[in-house]
């Protein structure tokens, strides 16, 4: 055997070594194809028919039932919401307030 071992790229759901049969990469996230799955109701992803928010994966009908609930695709998925207008938004507001 070889002095040098392998590095296998870790699954970003489950943490574990990903072989090359194994992998795929959705969202630029590594995963293996089983751990591919929505993350509210556990159902296998495609990838073609799937939504992510965050580094999570979910199925397109409770990606939407989660957004509708809250109203914001921030507070509906556990994170806080962008609320506040960035800084350079307010800038360009109060400069055409002035003119």
């Amino acid at each position: 055997t070889s002095p040098h071992k392998l590095q296998h790229e870790m699954c970003s759901a489950c943490l574990t070594p990903v072989y090359p049969m194994e992998k795929m990469v959705a969202s630029k996230l590594t995963l293996h194809h089983k751990c591919f799955s929505c993350k509210y109701c556990k159902k296998k992803l495609s990838i073609h028919n799937y939504s992510s928010l965050h580094g999570e994966f979910y199925c397109v009908s409770h990606y939407q039932q989660l957004f509708k609930r809250k109203g914001n695709y921030d507070e509906a998925f556990g994170h806080t919401p962008h609320k506040d207008p960035p800084e350079k938004l307010i800038s360009v507001v109060n400069q055409t307030k002035d003119q």
